[in-house]
């Protein structure tokens, strides 16, 4: 199954003949340009992170159109012929050019929730392990909460931040459906044929499934700065450096985002419950190993981004997003 998958994807990369011959691809538009009125395109040179400003009336030359794919001289022909009769607010109303919500990004969003309420699950379990002679004792759900930010990094890459937002609201709302629906059937009244034949099944069950609402309000407060923290900064690091340096861009924005879930988890879950000392050193200790993690999974980053860049032909600047964590809509 995993070789069929890979298979189709490089198949994928190979069929790109549409895109093939074109030199340039359409980033971004900016329909007032420093409030002249005019049209321009932020225009990204394809095989680099090269990204600049073309007038639309000057990308209407044939000189320029044989550098874009059918799609985009689709999308600037329709672009000049609003500017030149004036009716620029028609441009809000033409279909976006590059369907982002395509199957890679269910994909992607199955795994990140897939992730998320696994963190949730094993958080109850306390591990512990031995590095040069000293004893680390950490959640279970410390192995997998990180690989969350692994998938909101891509979904942020290559889709751009409201492809990403979706994907967390959506991982907010199942794991908070998940959570309260588990909650509740512990309190349903248990079979006695289900009690007797298993031993101490109710006590078990209500161990792992009744957890502390203080937990889960920590845990979802520190979930949602996190998440969008991380996904803001990486959006706007890439427009700030014209999609260059990947790899200081996805540190510097998790560096933020696991500083921030660290803190305000452990700060909310254990305020007056432990010593103000032993909640620094689990923020510490949480936010290393975070970071650390980030690190390692870099060149998995950074290979599967590449790849579905070219599969689903999308490499998203996020130059018009108003970064907005509470709108759902695509084109805000």
């Amino acid at each position: 199954m995993i070789f069929k998958f890979l298979n189709k994807l490089f198949n994928a990369i190979k069929s790109e003949k549409n895109n093939r011959d074109s030199t340039y691809r359409i980033a971004g538009i900016v329909e007032n340009y420093e409030e002249t009125g005019k049209v321009y395109a932020k225009i990204n040179t394809r095989g680099t992170s090269k990204v600049f400003d073309k007038k639309i009336s000057t990308l209407y030359e044939k000189k320029w159109l044989d550098g874009f794919n059918k799609e985009d001289v689709a999308y600037i022909s329709f672009l000049y012929a609003a500017e030149e009769t004036k009716q620029l607010p028609l441009i809000e109303f033409f279909p976006r050019k590059k369907q982002r919500v395509t199957r890679s990004v269910l994909g992607l969003g199955m795994l990140f929730i897939t992730f998320l309420i696994l963190s949730n699950l094993t958080a109850i379990k306390v591990s512990q392990i031995s590095i040069f002679g000293s004893t680390i004792t950490f959640p279970a759900a410390l192995i997998f909460f990180p690989i969350t930010y692994f998938f909101d990094d891509i979904l942020t890459e290559v889709y751009g931040f409201q492809v990403s937002r979706l994907i967390i609201w959506g991982g907010l709302v199942c794991n908070t459906i998940f959570t309260f629906l588990t909650w509740v059937s512990v309190y349903l009244p248990a079979s006695t044929v289900w009690s007797e034949s298993t031993h101490h099944a109710e006590t078990a069950y209500k161990l792992v499934f009744s957890g502390s609402p203080r937990i889960f309000f920590a845990s979802a407060i520190a979930y949602f700065f996190g998440e969008f923290l991380n996904s803001t900064i990486l959006a706007k690091l890439k427009i700030l450096t014209s999609g260059k340096y990947f790899f200081l861009r996805v540190i510097g924005s998790t560096a933020v985002g696991v500083g921030i879930d660290s803190s305000l988890f452990c700060s909310i879950a254990f305020f007056n419950i432990l010593p103000v000392s032993m909640i620094i050193d689990l923020i510490l200790t949480q936010y290393i190993f975070k970071l650390f993690y980030e690190i390692v999974m870099i060149p998995f980053t950074y290979l599967l981004s590449a790849l579905l860049k070219k599969v689903d032909n999308v490499n998203y600047y996020d130059f018009e997003t108003k970064f907005n964590p509470f709108s759902l809509d695509l084109n805000d």
